[in-house]
């Protein structure tokens, strides 16, 4: 079974760290805190949500990561429809 978008809403996974929403993003999930930006890699289909192997990107990476899901590139939140 492939972890996909659906399987992370269903069982409303969140960034152990700071609490905040996860976006699927490729092989990883992304937390859409601007303040961590924290990313979890995603083994053999398993999230790996320990914060001493995640990965905090680089400010520039994460807006676009943000953008990429209809996210605020500056907060995280969901953008509005325009």
């Amino acid at each position: 079974m492939a972890f996909t978008e659906e399987t992370l809403q269903k069982i409303k996974l969140v960034c152990p760290k700071t609490k905040a929403d996860l976006v699927l993003d490729g092989k990883s999930l992304v937390s859409v805190d601007p303040q961590t930006r924290l990313r979890y890699e995603v083994k053999d289909d398993i999230p790996i949500m320990l914060v001493d192997e995640a990965v905090e990107l680089s400010p520039e990476d994460w807006s676009t990561v943000m953008s990429r899901h209809q996210r605020d590139p500056q907060t995280g939140n969901p953008s509005s429809p325009s």
